[in-house]
């Protein structure tokens, strides 16, 4: 897939993040944050899913250019027979279950990751391609 359709795929997709409606489902819980997945707009073609991953923090972060949040979503892309993982766009909001303002966003592309079945990233796997 090319970085232009992905971007493109990427910005139709994540329009609305969050914004109300969503079908939040939780999957797990660590010390930091309670972690759901939006199930409504959550996409698999073929081998290939897209999920927003929202990560509700307990207590709110600062980041390193000084603003706070309570919530943060990855747009996440899995490649299912390879059990792999990638993060495409992360938003940042100030409220809590990904709602008040976006604070901050990003686009970025990580480098595909193995989502190993003890890991969060294997978790959400479990949820969105089998």
């Amino acid at each position: 897939m090319t970085s232009r359709f992905l971007f493109a795929l990427l910005a139709m997709w994540a329009g609305n993040v969050f914004a109300g409606g969503w079908v939040l489902v939780r999957y797990a819980e660590t010390e930091p944050a309670i972690h759901y997945f939006e199930s409504v707009q959550m996409r698999k073609m073929g081998d290939t899913a897209f999920v927003w991953d929202l990560h509700d923090l307990k207590t709110p972060a600062v980041t390193a250019d000084g603003f706070s949040y309570n919530s943060v979503g990855y747009a996440v892309e899995y490649q299912c027979r390879a059990r792999k993982r990638r993060t495409l766009a992360i938003k940042w909001f100030e409220k809590n279950l990904g709602e008040g303002a976006v604070k901050s966003q990003e686009g970025v592309v990580s480098d595909w990751m193995i989502a190993t079945p003890e890991t969060l990233e294997g978790q959400l796997f479990n949820h969105v391609c089998e």
